[in-house]
Parts: structure tokens; C-alpha cells; sequence
């Protein structure tokens, strides 16, 4: 197997202290060729402030400040792959006290789990339990979504020896789902000892029975180096009513997708239709270039990298 190349930056970070902000920028690329063909890139961009400083020609005492971007994309055989994006604004007045009031604002997209556009603004408080180690905070959230293929409306048959479609048109006058959501936020911040630090924190956010869940753990290892940290991250993530399934090719020379949720098979389990199909499976049962994929509920994501600070 040839291998082009293969160079993995796990994780860089400059932070820089710049007047009153401190700025933190992070990044990384895989690539990896011969058999496999894949290209990872991220980047993430972080702003803090701490304490007391200015904020729009007002003076704010012994708060926190957070504006941060995340981008990831990678192609998987020339095609792309992942591409997702997460834009966090927060601002908690007089953050390190018993109760302190906060403003949260977050802007989202995850292709590889058919979220086109995810808009929340929120305001909530957060409460000390246990000084700097255990606090709870509750927020009201207004929040907007759309997933792929929501500015479609489509009929999706079967013929009997063949799928399609039966009729597909464009409505742009379909808007993205709005919902109201109450979120509760546990989190522990546990020192342990002089060289190791955990964080934990479980977001739960119901509306109806769409209800989101991020539970998110760090570790964080110090070495014998200041500037160089050891980050062990474990993420996971549920949407209790994930994007619905889309339909990945429809004749040569459409590569457009779109969604749906009552699609016709001919394969039955059960006398019920079994649509969720790999390409391999899809020609087996003599759908040919015709497949489907279904967004799952869970995700999980592990990560092991290296902090620098400078």
C-alpha cells in the first residue's frame, strides 16, 4: 500500500494575551491516501475575557466572556464527507459568584446529520452548589431548525421492479421549524490533585418529544512541561427525532437529494419495508444505483490530542 502521506497535527493552540481578551486558535489535518483516500481539516477560533473589563463602553465586574467557531470538513474518495460548523456566543454576569444570570447564543450546521441550519438564543442563570466544583444552570431557549431536503415536497414510490419518484418540486415557502425549549445544564469541575483536572457537563434539552441531549467529558493531563497539556474528550450526543431519511440518487444526471418519510419498498420484513439499504444491498435487491440513508439518534465522539499554549 502506498501511503502519499500521512500527517496528523492533533491539536495546535496559540493562545495570546491581547489587552483585556486572550485568543486561542486551533487546528488540524489528516491525510491519508493509496487504499483509503480520506482528507480531514479543522479549525476553531476562541475568544475569552475573565473578570472584570469592558464590553461595549460598559465596565462588567467579575464575569465571562465566550465567542468561539469550530469548522471541520474532510473528503472521503474525492467526495466530500464531513462538514460541519458551531458558532457559541456566551456572556455570564458576575460569573463567579453564588447565582449569576446569563445570555447564550449558538448558530450550527452538521451535513453528516442532515442538519442544514440551527439557530438558538437563550437566556437563563446558573447557581453554585459547591463552590467552583458543582453548579446547575437552566435556560429558556428560542430555536430554530432546518434539516436537508425541508424546502422539498415529494412522493416516492415503488413500481414494483424499480424505485422513484413520483412527483418533486420545489415549495421555498416552507420556513424552518421553530421550537421553544427549556434546558438544564449539570456541571462538575473536579481538580485532582496537582497534575490532572476532569469536567463534565450534560445538557438536556426537551421540546415536546424532540428532546436533545450532549453529554460532554474532558481530561486533562499536565505534564512536567507548562505549555504542554495531554486532552482526552469524550462527546455524546442524541436527538430523539433526527433528520428524516433522504434519498441519495435517482436517475444519471440527478445528484440532488431529498428527504422523506414514508418511502415504498418492495422489500419487506414483517410486511414491513426495509428502506435503510447500503449501495451493495440496494443492487442485491435490484434497486441499482438507488439507495437510501437513514440519520441515526446516537452519536459519539472520542478524541485524544496535545494542548500548547504560548
Amino acid at each position: 500500500m502506498y501511503l502519499r502521506s500521512l500527517c496528523l497535527l492533533s491539536l495546535f493552540s496559540i493562545s495570546v494575551a491581547f489587552g483585556q481578551f486572550k485568543y486561542q486558535v486551533n487546528g488540524g489535518y489528516y491525510d491519508q491516501a493509496g487504499n483509503t483516500d480520506y482528507k480531514y481539516y479543522n479549525a476553531g477560533l476562541s475568544i475569552t475575557a475573565y473578570g472584570d473589563f469592558a464590553l461595549g463602553g460598559l465596565q462588567v465586574k467579575d464575569s465571562e466572556f465566550f465567542l468561539s467557531v469550530d469548522k471541520n470538513f474532510s473528503t472521503y474518495a474525492g467526495q466530500d464527507y464531513e462538514d460541519d460548523q458551531n458558532i457559541l456566543f456566551l456572556f455570564d454576569l458576575w460569573a463567579n459568584g453564588r447565582f449569576s444570570p446569563f445570555i447564550i447564543a449558538e448558530k450550527s450546521f452538521d451535513t453528516y446529520r442532515g442538519i442544514k441550519d440551527r439557530s438558538n438564543f437563550g437566556v437563563g442563570a446558573k447557581y453554585r452548589l459547591i463552590g467552583d466544583v458543582l453548579s446547575v444552570s437552566a435556560a429558556y431557549l428560542s430555536e430554530s431548525e432546518e434539516v436537508i431536503g425541508k424546502n422539498r415536497v415529494y412522493e416516492y414510490v415503488d413500481y414494483g421492479d424499480s424505485l422513484g419518484l413520483y412527483t418533486l418540486s420545489d415549495h421555498p415557502s416552507i420556513q424552518p421549524s421553530n421550537y421553544s425549549r427549556f434546558s438544564i445544564r449539570p456541571k462538575l469541575k473536579l481538580p485532582l490533585g496537582e497534575n490532572f483536572y476532569f469536567q463534565s457537563e450534560y445538557f438536556y434539552k426537551p421540546a415536546g418529544d424532540d428532546v436533545l441531549t450532549d453529554f460532554k467529558n474532558k481530561f486533562v493531563i499536565k505534564t512536567a512541561e507548562e505549555w504542554l497539556n495531554i486532552e482526552i474528550k469524550y462527546n455524546f450526543k442524541q436527538d430523539s427525532r433526527p433528520a428524516p431519511k433522504y434519498f441519495m440518487k435517482y436517475y444519471e444526471g440527478f445528484s440532488r437529494t431529498a428527504s422523506f418519510e414514508n418511502p415504498g419498498s418492495k422489500v419487506t420484513v414483517e410486511n414491513r419495508p426495509v428502506i435503510d439499504r447500503t449501495p451493495e444491498q440496494s443492487k442485491n435487491d435490484g434497486f441499482g444505483d438507488y439507495y437510501v440513508t437513514n440519520y441515526k439518534k446516537d452519536d459519539t465522539t472520542l478524541t485524544l490530542g496535545i494542548s500548547i499554549n504560548f
